[in-house]
């Protein structure tokens, strides 16, 4: 397992976030990609919030879905203005495969299972995201980089407190879970590793969905 973690946060698509290098292009990509996960994130998250066995977690997810929906898809769209990305792209955005899978299993993973399940799966993007950005972030140059506020953000105290909440959430979660569930949480942990390298993957490949509109190059 910490072979795919590091795997996720060791990516090229990482290692040229790190030292300003990376494509505009590709970021562009990655953001709009994003804001499509963040609309499955939210479903997902207000799954769980339904599901949470306890009025604690049930205001944690909601307040979660709440802020993810509220406050956290806002600044994107204002972080998405300064790569000139209107409102209008961003909602006409089109899910990739590899985008659209991701946010398939996580809403099927809290619809089939629940709030444990769920976070086993989300910490690999949450707690990978703090972890990178925290490396990342030491390594920042006083001289101008063009993904400072992104590094800064999910370096930042906020985010960071909300990384410091699912790995406890969890933990509390799955203290007592029985040897078969702990295989399952342990699975979609693997999972959610998996589909965070294949994120980073899609965004520097720039992978989409093909034009089956156009005949050409398909066999009749």
């Amino acid at each position: 397992n910490h072979r795919l973690w590091r795997a996720a946060q060791d990516h090229p698509f990482v290692h040229a976030l790190a030292d300003g290098s990376l494509d505009r292009d590709r970021f562009v990509h990655y953001l709009k990609q994003d804001f499509a996960y963040l609309q499955a994130y939210a479903r997902a998250i207000s799954i769980a919030a339904a599901k949470a066995p306890g009025l604690t977690l049930m205001a944690e997810f909601s307040g979660l879905a709440h802020e993810t929906l509220n406050t956290e898809m806002q600044l994107h769209r204002d972080y998405c203005s300064g790569f000139d990305i209107t409102e209008e792209q961003l909602e006409a955005v089109e899910a990739s495969p590899v985008c659209r899978a991701y946010g398939d299993f996580c809403i099927a993973t809290a619809s089939i299972g629940g709030c444990a399940e769920l976070l086993a799966g989300l910490i690999p993007c949450g707690v990978g995201y703090a972890e990178t950005a925290m490396r990342l972030k030491q390594g920042l140059a006083a001289t101008e980089h063009p993904y400072r506020r992104w590094i800064e953000t999910y370096a930042g105290p906020e985010y960071l407190s909300y990384a410091g909440w699912m790995i406890s959430a969890f933990d509390a979660l799955a203290q007592d879970a029985p040897h078969a569930a702990a295989r399952r949480l342990d699975a979609l942990f693997v999972l959610g590793c998996r589909y965070e390298w294949l994120f980073w993957e899609m965004a520097w490949t720039g992978d989409s969905w093909p034009d089956l509109q156009s005949t050409e190059g398909i066999p009749t």
